[in-house]
């Protein structure tokens, strides 16, 4: 599998706008089911998630990818 980074001037315009902050998304989606736990987070068609439910379901596939031996 190829990993292609940004181009360079994106990633310091983004950096400097505050977009991007160097946290990883785990600790995003944690923040948010933390502090907005039902409010909506994910939707497609008749699929509504929470920001709690959206963390519990990417713990859930993270611990699985790891018994995989799949790893950051």
């Amino acid at each position: 599998m190829a990993v292609v980074s940004w181009p360079a001037e994106f990633v310091e315009r983004y950096r400097r706008a505050g977009y991007w902050r160097g946290r990883p998304l785990g600790d995003l989606l944690r923040d948010g089911a933390r502090e907005h736990p039902d409010a909506t987070a994910l939707f497609c068609g008749d699929l509504l998630w929470s920001y709690a439910e959206l963390d519990e379901r990417s713990d859930r596939l993270a611990a699985g990818l790891a018994e995989l031996g799949i790893r950051a």
